[in-house]
């Protein structure tokens, strides 16, 4: 009975896994703009506000050239926002899989914003072009080293687990100990970290550990490393999850 389950409770955190590497459903319909009509209205000179939706320390490391940050999770009184409301406003983070940009005009909308749009092919579409591009930090060029979900866990004791996930993602389960600071915040928060621990940046699917570890490094941690695949890795292998 036990082992049936432990099963079913794997199944059920296993869908909800895949739920959750969608794109979120907002309401409304935003209007998506293309790479070819974003890079018009830039030529033209158009006014408008280009708005990176993604943490500050991945927009640092490389970003839109002229586009602001306002992280999703931080766009209410966001100082980057258009005082005037009717300002054209275009979200974008990393492609149609991040829905972050999504996200973001979906609040900036609820904040009365009446003309947003959403770059959804964002910055990898921007990059392929070799449109114009910009790097406001220098993060150290390093080879982040990498840990297992099951050497994570062996070692959990003795090292400093960091859960840089957001709210959404957390609903799939933590691991028990963690720290847990948001990555659109750690820039201001990371001096809570010890710096005589070796610590492991965890996050969804592994996607924002190695900006991350490189941030940590820059800012004189030396014992940092990464876990391979993200909480949804640890997931899979059947790993224990607290709510």
């Amino acid at each position: 009975m036990f082992k049936q389950a432990t099963a079913l409770s794997r199944l059920i955190l296993f869908g909800l896994l895949l739920s959750f590497t969608g794109s979120p459903v907002l309401a409304g319909d935003i209007p998506f703009i293309s790479t070819a009509d974003l890079k018009a209205k830039m030529d033209a000179g158009q006014q408008f506000v280009l708005a990176d939706a993604l943490s500050p320390i991945e927009h640092n490391e490389l970003s839109i050239q002229g586009s602001v940050n306002i992280p999703a999770s931080q766009v209410a009184d966001n100082a980057n926002l258009p005082a005037d409301k009717d300002t054209l406003l275009i979200f974008y983070c990393k492609g149609p899989k991040c829905g972050k940009s999504r996200i973001a005009a979906g609040k900036a909308i609820k904040l009365g914003y009446t003309n947003v749009m959403v770059y959804n092919e964002g910055l990898p579409a921007w990059a392929q072009h070799r449109y114009p591009l910009e790097k406001k930090v220098a993060y150290p060029a390093i080879e982040v080293p990498r840990l297992s979900p099951s050497q994570v866990h062996d070692m959990k004791d003795s090292i400093v687990i960091l859960d840089i996930r957001g709210t959404k993602h957390k609903q799939l389960g933590k691991i028990d100990g963690a720290t847990e600071i948001v990555l659109d915040i750690l820039q201001e928060k990371y001096t809570a970290l010890p710096g005589d621990k070796k610590i492991v940046i965890v996050d969804h699917a592994a996607k924002q550990v190695v900006v991350t570890a490189k941030f940590l490094t820059m800012k004189g941690y030396n014992d940092v490393v990464v876990m391979d695949g993200g909480m949804a890795a640890w997931i899979r292998a059947g790993l224990p999850v607290t709510k």
